[in-house]
């Protein structure tokens, strides 16, 4: 048997059952049974017949390794044969990379010089052929595991507790708490104890809800008593339900024991939490406010003026500054009573129980109520909804809004008006929003420009198609563009391609002196109204309006003619959707670009081949005769409305003909001038004094005057 295997090409299966340990003197064997089996198993390569018949032999005399020894005895001598083996390594790569193949005669050739490997014992091989194979798989060190999962865990609570307020209390013991405290309060407790021992096995989102469920606080909104009668931070030593002083702090004991019952540990209140005399804190306190009751999972609203659901619209805590975002801001609301009860007899969401109730009390939609979202769109709607509020201190009712805004200003206690016109100013530089300037009353003191109060915002936003109802102004809409323009002189029309090829950046501040880009109707005469005596009524007719009247905060000194040193505009303010697409105010225009035509960049499908080529070559002829003119052209403004922004930006004026600015997109234009629009009035007191904007107590809406169509240029005007 051995002599028939000589030369032979062993077998996959045959090669493992060689791979043996034997004992010195050659004389037992001990197979590996396991790893034969697995491969008869697996192998799916077809065999020879030869190596099938010796296979079928080798399975007959394996299951009795004491017959197979006996058997080798009876064998005639012969020469001993190589012991094929192979290293552990080359083993576990071959037992692992399937399918199995059998050798090559030159793979067998280097298998059998290779030596022998006999002092291994053959349960020693085994296992280190396992150990092989667990080193090579991408096993973690478990140090390493735990360490990264240790990390995690830290980040976890480092980032929840940024988002917490300053100081906490606990609504168990009635303690205040810092927020560095409550870290090591939350280390101490059981809840971390069971999940830093379940490490390994505990997943990182079951960690994050563990954190969120123990760091859950409440907020409570009130309006409040006087300062001397509320709990402040320093008066705080130990725990609030053992105070007796001052008069507020059953309020405080209450609001506690309330979020106690609601299932919160930690409760805040801006009486006590906050330590006023440390700026630092106090700044951070107000900046964050918005964001801690946003982030809140209950906010409790006492009313200490409301005894009864009807009464709810006459509160005071309706007309207060602050009170604005904590009703925005969070999520989950509940309003009890004076005596501490729930408001109405919900366990549910009070915000969302009584949406049309609010509504009707703030008049800010329902959308906004149930989902709001900071941002500067609709300013003036924004600072209309604090108009009727009050704050104590005077910066408070622009520091109150930063979080409806989105915004972040240093507070700075004592500079009075001056906070109001600080929002203004970071609003502006965010947004493109006109209603910005859209306000009524008295102009602050600090910048004309700029409205003194949220209340000059309480006024209803304008819509100029209600005042486009006349028959002039029907007639001058239905003008085509072609009669538009040919109204127009070449300097005027001149006028109206620059605007459209070059339109204004925006609106800067330097220096105190705001820079903005206005149509501008010079004043020709300004007088008092004698048919509205005892009001500030005047009179006014300006270059290219009608006469209008304009009411006003202040006494104005009359204009009666050219020659005196106080002068006056009526100005429209630039805005970027008069640049609108062309046809969207009236018909489409006579002189628009038709695909039919034989300028169309794409010619009829029926069109036979020959044809198109044909047309093609015209167009390209066409085309050289246009370079060429170019090129002789050294017309300034054409070269300018070539490379101007109207031919960059194709998008934004995407039906404008190629690099060129045609008479329709002009007559559009014009026509959005004609409509009546929301005026200011500027004065200036010389020759060389800036431009002060007068506050007005009415909407000066301006119309175009009746005859010609006329063209105002915009101007930048440095207003102070």
């Amino acid at each position: 048997m051995g002599a028939d295997k000589v030369g032979k090409k062993p077998s996959r299966f045959k090669f493992i059952r060689r791979t043996t340990s034997r004992t010195t003197d050659d004389s037992t064997t001990q197979e590996l049974e396991a790893p034969e089996t697995a491969v008869d198993e697996d192998n799916s390569t077809p065999t020879p017949e030869g190596a099938q018949e010796e296979e079928a032999t080798d399975l007959q005399d394996e299951p009795n390794t004491q017959d197979e020894t006996n058997s080798q005895d009876e064998l005639p001598p012969k020469d001993p044969l190589p012991i094929v083996t192979e290293s552990l390594e080359d083993e576990s790569l071959r037992q692992d990379s399937l399918p199995i193949v059998t050798e090559s005669p030159q793979e067998e050739a280097e298998m059998q010089s290779t030596p022998p490997s006999l002092d291994i014992p053959a349960q020693e091989s085994a296992n280190t052929v396992e150990d092989i194979d667990r080193a090579d798989s991408p096993v973690e060190d478990p140090d390493v595991t735990l360490k990264n999962l240790q990390e995690t865990f830290q980040n976890i609570i480092d980032d929840k507790l940024a988002n917490l307020p300053l100081r906490l209390i606990d609504t168990h013991s009635g303690i205040l708490y810092t927020n560095n405290d409550l870290e090591e309060i939350f280390k101490e407790s059981e809840e971390y104890q069971r999940l830093y021992e379940n490490l390994p096995v505990t997943s990182v989102s079951k960690f994050q809800r563990k954190v969120n469920e123990f760091f859950r606080y409440a907020m409570l909104s009130h309006k409040w008593a006087s300062a001397k009668d509320e709990p402040q931070y320093w008066q705080i030593k130990g725990s609030v339900y053992e105070m007796d002083a001052p008069r507020e702090i059953s309020k405080l004991q209450q609001f506690c024991t309330t979020s106690k019952k609601e299932g919160y540990r930690w409760a805040w209140s801006d009486t006590c939490c906050i330590d006023k005399t440390n700026n630092a804190e106090l700044q951070e306190s107000i900046i964050s406010m918005f964001s801690w009751y946003k982030e809140s999972g209950i906010t409790i609203v006492y009313l200490a003026d409301v005894f009864d659901i009807s009464q709810l619209k006459d509160s005071q805590w309706f007309k207060r500054g602050w009170t604005l975002q904590e009703l925005l801001a969070p999520q989950f609301i509940r309003f009890y009573k004076q005596d501490w009860q729930p408001l109405i007899d919900s366990d549910k969401n009070h915000k969302e129980e009584l949406l049309t109730v609010l509504h009707d009390i703030t008049r800010i939609d329902i959308d906004v109520l149930k989902a709001f979202k900071p941002g500067v769109d609709h300013v003036k709607k924004r600072l209309s909804w604090v108009g009727a509020r009050t704050t104590k201190k005077i910066e408070d009712i622009a520091y109150c809004l930063m979080g409806i805004f989105g915004i972040h200003m240093p507070v700075m206690y004592g500079e009075k008006h001056n906070a109001f016109v600080r929002l203004q100013k970071e609003i502006m530089a965010l947004t493109d929003d006109l209603s910005l300037f859209d306000w009524l009353g008295e102009s602050s003191t600090l910048h004309s420009y700029f409205a003194a109060h949220p209340r000059c915002f309480m006024t209803p936003t304008y819509d100029a198609r209600q005042d486009s109802t006349s028959s002039k102004f029907e007639f001058r809409l239905l003008k085509t563009s072609k009669r538009i323009t040919s109204g127009l002189s070449s300097s005027a029309l001149k006028l109206v391609k620059d605007v459209l090829s070059n339109p204004p950046h925006g609106r800067f501040i330097a220096n105190g002196r705001m820079s903005m880009p206005f149509f501008v109707h010079e004043v020709a005469t300004l007088v008092p109204n004698q048919n509205k005596p005892g009001i500030l009524s005047y009179l006014v007719k300006a270059e290219g309006l009608a006469e209008l009247e304009i009411v006003v905060t202040q006494k104005l000194e009359p204009l009666y003619g050219k020659g005196l040193a106080v002068k006056y505009r009526i100005v429209r303010m630039w805005e970027a959707s008069l640049l609108q697409r062309q046809g969207s105010t009236g018909g489409e225009a006579p002189d628009a670009p038709n695909a039919d035509t034989p300028d169309s960049p794409e010619p009829p499908a029926t069109e036979p081949k020959q044809e198109k080529e044909k047309e093609k070559e015209k167009e390209k002829e066409k085309e050289k005769d246009k370079e060429k003119d170019k090129d002789k052209e050294k017309d300034k403004d054409k070269e300018k409305d070539k490379e101007s922004w109207v031919g960059r930006s194709k998008d934004f004026v995407a039906d404008f003909v190629a690099d060129m600015v045609t008479q329709s997109t002009a007559a559009a234009l014009i026509r959005r001038l004609q409509e009546p629009f929301v005026a200011q009035l500027l004065c200036s007191s010389g020759e060389k004094q800036p431009w002060r904007r007068v506050g007005t107590t009415t909407r000066v809406i301006a119309h175009a005057s009746s005859g010609s169509v006329n063209f105002r240029a915009l101007e930048n005007v440095i207003v102070h």
